[in-house]
């Protein structure tokens, strides 16, 4: 292989493992196809490292190792699918590595989030679905639907504003929180607004993180498993401390 060939290759290499790694995909899949990829180009004895931040990856002892470094990672299942398509059809040369290239390139400078009103809109769905399952009423599906989108559409706003961990998921429970004691008692008599308060704050739970910290332990991935179940502890206690302080203050 010609030198260019070499940057070409590890550029797709690089690329591929940063979309993935940014949209949320698991480290065994990220080093996976970075290794079928190289296999794909002659390269049979590539080393890759990944983590939460940075990719470390060489074509073989005799090429130099370059890192990339991940500065957000978010969900989005839709690019997982689409690099995973591009390797697959690479790795059955249905693909040159140039086409290959360019194709990651479009997908890397491609928005493809869902537009933020319909994200809001499918949170006050669910929030409704889980409060059916937590056994709720229909005299708390209006604020169940209302503290869900607020609280989801809080943390979403925030969090693309700021990198910061922690402060959006903890505004967006403390709001979210304060909706639903507030209407729980002017829709309800009574004070039992623990289905709401579940149902509500479904969205904002970060189970595709949870889900990937434990599909990483399983790939003794012990390192990612820490951070990322580390990052879900931090979560999940941003977001009972929300709650909690919502319910002394009110």
């Amino acid at each position: 292989m010609n030198q260019h060939q070499d940057k070409l290759t590890v550029s797709v290499i690089l690329l591929a493992g940063k979309i993935l790694l940014a949209s949320g995909a698991e480290v065994s899949r990220v080093e996976d196809t970075m290794r079928r990829i190289a296999i794909c180009m002659g390269y049979y004895n590539s080393q890759g490292y990944v983590i939460n931040v940075f990719i470390n990856f060489s074509l073989s002892e005799e090429h130099d190792t370059r890192i990339l470094r991940i500065n957000k990672n978010i969900t989005n299942l839709l690019k997982i699918f689409q690099v995973n398509a591009i390797s697959r059809k690479l790795a059955s040369n249905q693909l040159s590595i140039d086409q290959a290239y360019i194709l990651l390139k479009n997908i890397d400078r491609t928005n493809l989030s869902i537009p933020l009103w319909k994200k809001v809109s499918a949170a006050g769905l669910i929030s409704l679905s889980f409060l059916y399952l937590q056994g709720g009423t229909w005299s708390d599906a209006v604020t169940t639907i209302v503290a869900g989108a607020t609280g989801f559409l809080i943390v979403e706003y925030m969090q693309s504003k700021s990198l910061t961990m922690f402060i959006p998921e903890f505004v967006g429970s403390f709001v979210l929180g304060t909706i639903v004691i507030f209407g729980s008692s002017l829709f309800k008599v009574n004070d039992m607004f623990g289905p709401a308060m579940i149902a509500s704050v479904m969205p904002i739970v970060p189970g595709v993180l949870i889900t990937t910290a434990i599909q990483d332990l399983f790939g003794r991935h012990m390192l990612m498993f820490t951070a990322k179940f580390l990052e879900a502890l931090v979560i999940a206690f941003a977001i009972g401390s929300g709650i909690a302080i919502a319910y002394l203050i009110f």
